[in-house]
C-alpha cells in the first residue's frame, strides 16, 4: 500500500447522521470514522447530499456535526484527525447563485464545489453547466464520474478538464471484476491519467462502507506511486488548502 505522512484525504462521504441517506446514528458515524482512519484517512469532508430529495436541513447543521465529529475523532482515534464540512449539490439553475448565497456549502468552505447529475444527463446539459460555473470563480469537482454514461465517448472527458473541471471517481468500481464494463473504463480513465481525486463515497459501515481494497490492489499494479498519492491525498489536498476568493477577485 502506498502510504503518504500526511494520510489519505476522502472529499466524497456521508458520514454526518441523520440528515441524507447517508449514516443513521451517531453510533454509526463513530464506526465510519475508525473504519476510515483503519484505511490510512487522517482528513475527510462530509458532503451531504443537497437535492430536491434532500434539503431539510441548514448549513449550521453540517458545520455543528463536523466540528461534533473532529473533536470525538481528535479523542478516540487520531489527534490530527481533521474533518471539513461541505456537500454534494445536485445541479439545477439554481445552484450558482445559492452557492453566492452560502446557501449551500463549497468543499471545506474553498471554491470547490462538488457537483453531481443525474446519470442519463445529455452531454451538451452537463458541458454547458459546468461551463456556466467554471466561468465564475468557482471550481467544479464532478463527483462519481463513472455514474455518466455521456462521458464515455472519447474525447469528453479530456474536454471538461480543459475548462478546469476536476473529475472524482469512486473508490468502489475501480475494485470490481475485470468483465464489468463501468470497472473497465474506471481503470482505463486512471491509466490515462483523466482521474484527478478519488472518494469513497461512504454511506454506512457496511454494504456502501470504504470499498477501497480491491482498488487499491489493482492501482500499485497498474498505477505508479506519485500518481496514485495525487489520487488520494496531493490534489485533494489543494482543494483543501486552495484560499477562498470572490467572484471576480483573484
Amino acid at each position: 500500500m502506498v502510504y503518504v505522512d500526511m494520510g489519505y484525504i476522502d472529499i466524497h462521504t456521508h458520514i454526518i447522521p441523520g440528515i441524507d441517506d447517508g449514516s443513521k446514528s451517531n453510533k454509526e458515524s463513530v464506526e465510519m470514522l475508525r473504519q476510515a482512519y483503519a484505511a490510512g484517512i487522517t482528513t475527510l469532508i462530509a458532503t451531504p447530499h443537497f437535492s430536491k430529495g434532500f434539503c431539510d436541513y441548514n448549513t449550521e447543521d453540517i458545520r455543528r456535526y463536523c466540528r461534533a465529529l473532529e473533536k470525538y475523532a481528535r479523542e478516540k482515534v487520531c489527534a490530527d484527525f481533521k474533518v471539513y464540512p461541505g456537500q454534494e449539490i445536485f445541479y439545477n439553475e439554481k445552484s450558482l447563485g445559492m452557492l453566492q448565497s452560502g446557501e449551500v456549502i463549497a468543499l471545506a468552505d474553498t471554491n470547490y464545489i462538488l457537483l453531481e447529475f443525474s446519470p442519463d444527463i445529455t452531454y451538451i446539459a452537463m458541458f454547458q453547466a459546468l461551463r456556466e460555473i467554471a466561468m465564475t470563480a468557482y471550481f467544479p469537482v464532478l463527483a462519481h464520474v463513472e455514474r455518466y454514461g455521456c462521458l464515455r465517448e472519447a474525447g469528453r472527458m479530456e474536454e471538461l478538464r480543459q475548462l478546469g473541471v476536476m473529475m472524482q471517481m469512486n473508490y468502489a468500481h475501480i475494485g470490481g471484476k475485470w468483465y464489468d464494463a463501468t470497472t473497465r473504463w474506471c481503470r482505463q480513465m486512471l491509466k490515462e491519467g483523466l482521474i484527478d481525486v478519488l472518494g469513497t463515497d461512504m454511506h454506512n459501515s457496511t454494504d456502501r462502507g470504504l470499498r477501497m481494497e480491491h482498488a487499491l490492489t489493482w492501482m500499485e499494479k497498474h498505477l505508479d506511486e506519485e500518481y496514485i498519492t495525487e489520487l488520494m491525498c496531493h490534489n485533494a489536498q489543494t482543494i483543501i488548502m486552495s484560499v477562498h476568493k470572490e467572484d471576480g477577485n483573484e
